[in-house]
């Protein structure tokens, strides 16, 4: 049995479990494009108890990420400081170490008569624009992350898409608005939300490609290695992802 030391942020106090195998199986048949799909699910089973915020699809996808790279790092067996992208970098070549959850929100101020906020994303957020993929004609890859990204995380008028009931819903609906904006305009908000959300950043920089969310290395040293990814796989043994009917080649 793996045994977990106690991962604490500014939000949390998380103490993890090894996951069951049922769990294990479970996570192993989730395609591997559905990721923060199978994030959730792997956060929910291998969470023994959490002081804070308690449901991980209201934590950041920073805080996520952080959870599913603890338990990597006792899991691998080349951890704690795990390697990535081929052996090419390590875990620590991404991690923030002095830098957890800041403000909750940040102004942009006015943009064509609208007044201007910039909130986290969290894991509610980016599951819905992971499962909304396509659902906005003309729009796919690294547009609809950029698009859905915006719609979930700017605050125009201190009017935010609900994170609660249907949030698909109003997701794509918010995701239509902006899409639909002036290019003029567009342009404008995306770059005051490019500018301001990267205040927002604590533990990883994490960007949006068009498969969803990666990694970029910390500055210094780090910043010439690759981008990564921290797929939930990687947790997963070869025995699992046999049951699971995926491959035993996994890697973060």
């Amino acid at each position: 049995m793996i045994n977990f030391p106690v991962l604490r942020t500014k939000r949390l106090t998380v103490r993890m479990k090894e996951l069951a195998m049922i769990d294990a199986i479970a996570l192993a048949a989730i395609p591997d494009y559905l990721n923060e799909e199978a994030t959730t699910a792997f956060l929910r089973a291998s969470i023994d108890s959490v002081q804070g915020v308690e449901n991980p699809e209201d934590w950041t996808v920073q805080e996520r990420t952080m959870a599913v790279c603890h338990y990597m790092a006792s899991a691998l067996d080349d951890g704690p400081d795990f390697s990535l992208a081929g052996g090419e970098a390590r875990f620590s070549d991404y991690l923030l170490g002095d830098q957890d959850y800041p403000d909750d929100l940040i102004d942009i101020g006015d943009i064509e008569g609208d007044r201007w906020e910039v909130r986290h994303l969290t894991g509610a957020m980016a599951g819905s624009i992971e499962r909304l993929q396509g659902e906005l004609p003309k729009v796919t890859g690294d547009a609809h992350w950029r698009i859905g990204r915006m719609a979930a995380q700017l605050i125009p008028n201190g009017k935010a898409v609900p994170t609660g009931g249907d949030i698909d819903a109003a997701m794509i609906e918010r995701m239509r608005v902006i899409a639909g904006y002036p290019e003029s305009v567009f342009a404008r908000l995306m770059g005051a939300f490019e500018k301001s959300r990267q205040a927002l950043d604590h533990l990883f920089i994490l960007e949006a490609d068009e498969h969803g969310l990666i990694a970029l290395p910390r500055e210094g040293s780090a910043a010439e290695k690759p981008p990564a990814r921290f797929p939930v796989s990687a947790c997963l043994t070869d025995l699992s992802k046999y049951l699971g009917g995926k491959s035993a080649v996994s890697s973060a």
